[in-house]
């Protein structure tokens, strides 16, 4: 199975109370994903938070979090992403407005040919 470098970002705005929810997954059928390490950061004036979630937001799907969704990263244990999931990023506690960022970095196992 071929592998490629995997550098996605995702994107999403506070919401009035404070809350930004965006997702990302592989993007062809019979790819997959392994994320080495998360990386956000946010324009926000209070103190956010960013949990990760595999598949939907439940607190049995998460996969990892942050000390502070300002500025921070996540490592640890590789975050498997089989074809067709999702990881489901959601910031919370940030200012109504802010810009909330995370970076993936890892490997895009491409299963075709």
């Amino acid at each position: 199975m071929p592998s490629f470098p995997l550098q996605e970002y995702v994107q999403a705005t506070a919401d009035a109370n404070g809350r930004a929810v965006v997702s990302t997954g592989p993007a062809k059928f019979g790819d997959s994903w392994t994320v080495k390490s998360l990386a956000t950061t946010t324009n926000s004036s209070t103190e956010s938070q960013l949990r990760v979630y595999r598949g939907a937001e439940s607190d049995s799907a998460l996969v990892a979090s942050t000390y502070s969704g300002n500025q921070d990263t996540a490592g640890g244990s590789e975050i498997l992403v089989p074809s067709q999931d999702k990881l489901v990023f959601v910031w919370s506690n940030a200012s109504p407005g802010a810009l909330c960022t995370c970076r993936l970095e890892g490997t895009l196992n491409s299963g075709r040919r």
